[in-house]
């Protein structure tokens, strides 16, 4: 996480390298993209994601959280975090 609070550019380029195949819909990737509503993701779609999203940055995603990602960038944060945490 940069210091102004926003994810690091190397986290959003990973993430976008993963979206990438499962962008259908075609639209640009910014950090406000919304997962739902922009990328039309449905909860099968998700949980794919979010096992793809685990396995490149070798964390797990509580469950709990999800609810609340629901753009890029709350996703970018959520892994920061998350990494953070696991590696100090």
């Amino acid at each position: 996480m940069t210091a102004n609070g926003e994810p690091s550019a190397d986290t959003f380029a990973a993430l976008h390298e993963l979206l990438g195949p499962l962008n259908k819909t075609g639209v640009d990737l910014k950090p406000e993209t919304r997962f739902s509503e922009d990328l039309n993701f449905d909860s099968l779609v998700v949980m794919e994601f979010v096992a793809t999203v685990e396995d490149c940055f070798d964390i797990s995603i509580p469950m709990n959280i999800l609810p609340d990602i629901t753009t890029v960038k709350h996703l970018a944060l959520a892994v920061e975090k998350i990494v953070k945490a696991d590696r100090g």
